[in-house]
């Protein structure tokens, strides 16, 4: 029947999962990623070393599962979005790569909006996303002013799916879901000529964007040097791929108007599926494109799991010597209860990074905030207020889309927590659905590679046969008022520290 190898690029870690026909996870392996950071916001990847990992795991993937190259049917993938993954004529890398949360463009884009301060509304009228300083256009901009030399040798903008597709197959194509963001046209999933106008972009490098294809699309097949290197048969085809966003969506299932989901990892996504573009609220947020041609209108708090990373890695300490930051989040967990919820007085806000805010306000100067503490108080506590926080930034996104809640769906590495999704649930006075499985980035371009090899006739299609639901959260009433009147208070302090961020 064969079996679906999918690799998931994430920022910081890079997956090989491998589902068999009925998209149940045979094995998986990972890898961390190597990111070059600075204290000025530089966030890129050695484009050459990140093939290397990544053709490395995949072969040891499939050495480790025991699997002949000739089970493997297609090869699927996603990653990291937007940025630049720039390449020469010749394929080789012009520089590093720059991630999507590198930050160095804000001093440009912040003289721009200077000089002209409608300019950030007209971009986000043509593509539903306010500028997000990684995104693909605003890094062009930036290495405009100071690497001319480099733009000059650069043929081609990847990103990083588009990269790892290149080295594996030597076709050069982009997809709707990540040109869209870029920010492009969003109605129609290219590049907009009218935001590189704006911009003043020099028209030279709008034409170094490859062609943009299908998500479900076979890209390409894997050549002779790739398979030597990666393990994986000669001619195996390869699908275009999509952007983490969108294939986290379809392989939880949120292809329909109205379902609204939330991706719980470094950054957390809180979406709303639309069959037609949804551009409020106004200047803030992004708008995806999906592979099943409908749209995310994605509120981003850019600091998710990142909040609680923080807090063990300064409060502690003295447990890292003997236990791993997950041990010691099933130890906290474990002794959380309803009686030290409510006894919970200290309120969190959960913007813990360099990047600021873009949804449901947009402030690129937001930093976390922890309110109320007193000689009492302890690092459970600290940990404890971290999780209502990021709950309460996420009832603050879905409030900003004015839209009623019937079901929440949550996925990523946040959905797995004991207590997190009632703790959500509860702030958010909704039912929360963890769908069955793990991976939803790697299911997500399984499903891809199954329509696309005529293995399914639609998207619904796969989606009905194989997802299911594999836990459901209520909110406790008891909680109700608790946690209505903490988030007001919550609410009033993020918008009082706007004034003075």
């Amino acid at each position: 029947m064969g079996n679906y190898l999918c690799i998931d690029a994430g920022t910081s870690i890079i997956k090989v999962v491998v589902f068999d026909n009925n998209f149940k996870i045979k094995f998986k392996l990972s890898s961390p990623n190597k990111i070059i950071t600075d204290n000025l916001g530089k966030s890129e990847i050695d484009m050459n070393l990140f093939w290397e990992i990544t053709s490395k795991l995949i072969k040891k993937a499939i050495q480790k599962s025991n699997f002949k190259p000739k089970d493997i049917i297609s090869v699927g993938i996603t990653g990291n979005m937007v940025g630049v993954w720039p390449i020469n004529a010749n394929g080789a890398p012009t520089r590093n790569a720059i991630l999507w949360n590198d930050a160095r463009s804000k001093s440009i884009f912040d003289s721009i909006k200077k000089s002209n301060s409608k300019i950030y509304e007209n971009i986000f009228e043509l593509s539903g996303s306010i500028v997000q300083f990684g995104c693909t256009i605003p890094v062009i901009k930036w290495l405009e002013k100071n690497e001319k030399s480099k733009l000059t040798r650069t043929k081609y903008f990847l990103t990083c799916k588009d990269w790892l597709r290149f080295k594996l197959t030597n076709t050069i194509n982009n997809d709707f879901t990540e040109r869209a963001v870029g920010p492009g046209n969003i109605y129609t999933g290219v590049l907009s000529e009218k935001i590189f106008k704006l911009l003043k972009l020099d028209k030279k490098n709008f034409k170094k964007f490859p062609d943009v294809k299908n998500s479900d699309e076979i890209a390409g097949n894997i050549t002779k040097s790739a398979s030597s290197k990666t393990g994986i048969k000669e001619g195996t085809p390869v699908i275009i791929g999509a952007g983490d966003v969108p294939a986290t969506a379809i392989g939880v299932g949120a292809i329909k108007n109205g379902i609204t989901s939330t991706i719980i990892g470094t950054t957390c996504h809180n979406y709303l599926v639309c069959n037609k573009p949804m551009f409020k609220p106004k200047n803030t947020g992004l708008l995806f494109y999906t592979p099943n041609r409908q749209w995310l209108r994605t509120m981003i708090n850019v600091a998710g799991t990142t909040n609680f990373d923080w807090v063990i890695e300064n409060f502690y300490k003295d447990q890292l010597l003997t236990k791993d930051k997950i041990q010691i989040i099933k130890d906290f967990e474990k002794s959380s209860n309803l009686e030290s919820i409510r006894n919970s007085d200290l309120i969190f806000l959960p913007y813990l990074n360099y990047g600021g805010s873009i949804s449901p306000f947009f402030n690129l100067n937001t930093k976390a905030e922890i309110f109320g503490l007193l000689p009492h108080h302890t690092r459970h506590d600290i940990l404890l207020s971290a999780y209502e926080g990021l709950a309460f930034s996420i009832r603050d996104c879905y409030e900003s889309l004015k839209i009623k809640l019937n079901t929440l769906h949550l996925s990523g590495g946040g959905s797995s927590s004991k207590i997190l999704p009632q703790i959500i649930s509860d702030i958010l006075k909704v039912k929360v659905a963890i769908p069955e499985g793990s991976e939803f980035g790697a299911k997500g371009v399984a499903y891809l590679s199954a329509i696309a090899l005529g293995k399914y006739k639609s998207y619904e299609d796969v989606i009905s046969k194989n997802h299911k639901i594999k836990e459901i959260f209520l909110p406790n009433k008891d909680l109700k008022s608790y946690y209505d009147q903490k988030y007001l208070k919550y609410l009033s302090l993020r918008k009082a520290l706007e004034k003075i961020w």
